[in-house]
């Protein structure tokens, strides 16, 4: 099989596995951030963030985190297509010092910052849930990718 796309006898276009792989792997995977997706066969939900699909693992986690379970998509194709990343930590959650206004995702050991409302919103993150710390606990942990 070649890597150029070939023409069948009906005028179809038939792309070789490279050239499929190559189109997935050039896909930006960021326009789903912010989906809560679970495949059709049920069991985990994950959270597409930064273009990678990450695994919340349980429904404490979950509820920490998420206004509510509504928004959950059932999508084979992203659970299938848009590349495994971390999972999110258990007990993950969203937090801010004590004097100051930043709101951080804390998981897998770094403040992942949420600039602004409207990501927090975009994500259906939960106000109500947000652990206030004192200043120095926060600014203590390490800074990972931004959310949204």
């Amino acid at each position: 099989m070649t890597t150029q796309a070939t023409l069948s006898e009906k005028g179809r276009v038939i792309a070789s596995a490279n050239r499929v792989k190559e189109a997935l792997e050039q896909t930006d995977r960021r326009k789903y951030d912010d989906e809560r997706v679970a495949a059709s066969t049920g069991g985990a939900v994950y959270l597409i963030m930064n273009g990678l699909l990450q695994w919340i693992p349980n429904p404490p986690t979950y509820e920490n985190l998420f206004v509510s379970w509504d928004g959950v998509v059932v999508s084979d194709y992203l659970v299938d297509n848009v590349p495994p990343g971390p999972a999110l930590t258990s007990g993950a959650v969203l937090s801010k010092g004590d004097s100051s206004a930043p709101v951080y995702l804390v998981t897998n050991n770094h403040k992942q910052w949420i600039p602004d409302e409207a990501a927090f919103n975009k994500f259906a993150f939960n106000s109500a849930k947000i652990a206030i710390v004192p200043q120095v606990v926060i600014d203590y942990v390490p800074a990972g990718p931004n959310v949204g």
